[in-house]
């Protein structure tokens, strides 16, 4: 009976969201393909060589310390038409060893290079977005439109009710994603021609499995958030910050690795911005980031699992809808908003230790400190006052609420 009332009610958006993640991903396989014929056909190019081969650099020379012009129009047209680059290529091609020649082989590979296409893929940007927001609505469009009164009345166990509705609806919107993904991996590698596509089609099933990873945990946190806030304004709200936050994530760990290296005085080569596979290429990630994605994705599942059982009907516009979960919820709020405002935004460590090490200044610690403890109870206050000021919230909705009335 559960099944049939899923199915039901989600069938047509479900359909329509798995077809939208393939399209998503065979419409990118055409866009790619479209821009790498273009370049391959481009009347123009030798013409463009020509005229500012002098400005045309292929790498960087550590003995003479400049820019290297390509030797000629053959390796500069290679180049441009290669599928797969590094993403910081002024960084690691200083490094030791590391050539264009090697790079363009499909058989080289390392987890420490970013590597990126050479031609846009659209639908990262999409996918990014899309997913998380499914996963959002899965618990909180149920909450707000008043279908959980009805299913709760249905007399089946609320343990149920969640379990078949990540069975039914969430596996297979995320099964859509690992389908779309497979299918542009194998048909860009087979459109573009060999000397080209300098990576393996292991190596882009390698990221197909990574960068799902990442998704599903966006979906799943997506969900979790979803499956706790009721307020009909700062539940969205919550969520939209929190998309933001992880979407500028990557770039704190990545700052906090290159903070680590300036301490360090590593200076011939920067922290590998490789632990976040944003879209499906050459760079495979890391199978311990992969199994981290999918045990914490697993705990706020479970967590979201305990609490789903206890929801009660009369919290129904509250802004968490569970008040026992009031201080963890807070912890994280605070702790992950203030992480990445710390290390994003103003980032104090990085000009500290650069301006102590290399620029021999005399700088206390204790601005850098104070900056992140600032910062830190800011957040704090401000995740304390929605959360646990209830009437705040009502009321803001209601005065929201109103004005939208009047407007209308």
């Amino acid at each position: 009976m559960i099944r049939s009332i899923y199915f039901e009610r989600y069938k047509k958006v479900l359909i329509a969201a798995c077809i939208l993640i393939i399209g998503s991903c065979l419409f990118n396989v055409a866009i790619q393909n479209n821009q790498w014929k273009n370049a391959y056909n481009d009347p123009n190019d030798k013409q463009f060589y020509e005229e500012h081969k002098e400005n045309l650099s292929s790498s960087w020379d550590n003995v003479e310390m400049k820019e290297v012009p390509f030797a000629s129009y053959k390796d500069y047209r290679q180049e441009q038409l290669i599928f797969y680059t590094i993403g910081s290529p002024e960084s690691f091609y200083a490094q030791e060893g590391v050539t264009f020649e090697i790079i363009s082989k499909a058989s080289n590979y390392s987890k420490m290079f970013p590597y990126v296409s050479n031609f846009s893929y659209m639908s990262e940007a999409f996918l990014l977005l899309f997913v998380p927001l499914i996963g959002f609505l899965l618990f909180f469009i149920d909450q707000k439109t008043g279908f959980n009164q009805f299913l709760f009345s249905l007399g089946a166990s609320r343990k149920e009710l969640f379990k078949k509705k990540l069975l039914y609806v969430a596996v297979p919107f995320l099964l859509s994603i690992l389908v779309g993904q497979s299918l542009y991996a194998v048909l860009i590698h087979t459109l573009i021609p060999a000397p080209y596509m300098n990576a393996t089609l292991g190596q882009l099933f390698t990221s197909v499995i990574s960068n799902f990873c990442l998704l599903s945990f966006m979906f799943t946190s997506s969900a979790f958030i979803g499956s706790m806030v009721g307020n009909i304004v700062f539940g969205p709200l919550t969520w939209a910050v929190y998309w933001w936050l992880m979407l500028n994530f990557p770039r704190s760990v990545y700052s906090v690795g290159n903070i680590i290296y300036t301490a360090k005085q590593i200076t011939h080569k920067q922290f590998p911005e490789t632990l976040f596979v944003s879209s499906v290429g050459k760079m495979g990630g890391h199978w311990w980031m992969n199994l981290l994605f999918i045990l914490l994705g697993s705990l706020l599942m479970f967590w979201a699992f305990k609490k789903y059982q206890t929801i009660s009907l009369e919290n129904d516009n509250a802004y968490l809808l569970h008040k026992k979960s009031r201080w963890p919820i807070w912890g994280i709020m605070t702790l992950f908003t203030s992480f990445i405002l710390n290390t994003s935004f103003f980032d104090p460590w990085l000009y500290f230790f650069s301006e102590k090490i290399y620029g021999q200044v005399d700088i206390s610690i204790s601005s850098p400190i104070l900056s992140n403890i600032t910062v830190t109870l800011i957040v704090g206050l401000i995740c304390a006052f929605i959360i646990f000021f209830h009437g705040f919230t009502k009321t803001l909705t209601r005065a929201l609420n109103k004005l939208n009335q009047r407007t209308g």
